[in-house]
C-alpha cells in the first residue's frame, strides 16, 4: 500500500509523538512508504518562519526542515490534483462544509494518486468521498 502523510503526521513524527513513531516503524518494517504533498512542506516551513523569522536560528531550523522532509517523496500539485481539488472544494462549499485550501489540496493529492492519507484529523477529511484514511 502507498500512503500520503498529512502535515499533522509530519509534525508529530518530528515532535516524537508515540503513535506517529509506531506507525512509521510499522511502515518501515513492511517496506511501505509514505509520501508528502508539497502543500504539507509549505505548511511545515511556514510554521518555522512564524516561530523563527526574526531569530538567529532561522537558517538552522530551515536546514533541519529540509532534512526532515527529504525522508519523503514530495508530490507536486499536478493538473489531476487541481481538478480533484476543484471538485472537492465546490462540493463541500455547496454543502456549506468549508475546508481549508491546504486540506483540500492534500486530500486531492491522496485521491488523484490512489494513496491512503495518514492523519489524526479524520474529522477534517471524512466528508470527502472516496478518500481512504489511516489514523495513528
Amino acid at each position: 500500500m502507498r500512503y500520503l502523510a498529512d502535515t499533522s503526521y509530519l509534525i508529530d513524527l518530528i515532535n516524537g509523538d508515540r503513535g506517529a513513531i509506531e506507525l512509521a516503524e510499522e511502515l518501515d518494517a513492511t517496506g511501505e512508504e509514505a509520501e508528502l504533498s508539497v502543500v504539507s512542506v509549505e505548511e511545515y516551513v511556514r510554521g518555522i518562519y512564524y516561530l523563527y523569522l526574526n531569530s538567529d536560528i532561522l537558517k538552522e531550523k530551515l536546514k533541519a526542515a529540509k532534512r526532515d522532509v527529504s525522508a519523503f517523496e514530495i508530490l507536486p500539485i499536478t493538473y489531476e490534483v487541481a481538478l480533484k481539488a476543484a471538485e472537492i472544494d465546490a462540493m463541500l462549499t455547496i454543502k456549506g462544509e468549508m475546508l481549508s485550501l491546504a486540506d483540500v489540496l492534500i486530500a486531492a493529492t491522496a485521491i488523484a494518486n490512489n494513496l491512503i492519507l495518514i492523519t489524526r484529523n479524520v474529522k477534517h477529511f471524512k466528508r470527502i468521498p472516496n478518500i481512504r484514511m489511516r489514523r495513528y
